[in-house]
């Protein structure tokens, strides 16, 4: 039995947040005497990795069963992924005489990443729904 290309994305997925966790929390780590942080290092890569992982997951299933409906679906995720980003930061946002920028760099800083890492995994499904 053939394993389906997708299955590997979750693993691939798995690696990239390991990776760029070790990173950023090594790079928050030397900045901590500078800057105070309101979000941990695991948090935001645990929204990043489950918010991503939603949207590859039911992406891949319009793939299988309405191919031509990919980038609609994709575009309707992006705007999910900015409204649960801006509700994930409200906490944050409603501080008041703190510096939220290294908060935003924190966070911001993987959502581009991740969100590079959704496109081009949709544009894989989409030139494999062409074929």
């Amino acid at each position: 039995m053939k394993v389906p290309k997708f299955f590997y994305i979750p693993t691939y997925l798995l690696l990239l947040t390991v990776v760029l966790f070790s990173i950023q929390n090594i790079i928050i780590g030397s900045l901590a005497e500078t800057f105070i942080f309101f979000y941990p290092v695991w948090q935001i890569y645990v929204f990043h990795f489950l918010v991503t992982l939603i949207i590859l997951s039911v992406l891949y299933l319009v793939s299988k069963k309405s191919p031509n409906h990919i980038g609609y679906v994709f575009m309707g995720f992006i705007l999910f992924k900015m409204a649960a980003s801006v509700i994930f930061l409200i906490p944050l946002i409603k501080m008041k005489d703190v510096s939220k920028i290294p908060d935003f760099i924190s966070f911001f800083a993987p959502y581009f990443i991740y969100l590079l890492f959704e496109i081009l995994i949709t544009l894989e499904l989409l030139k494999r729904s062409e074929t």
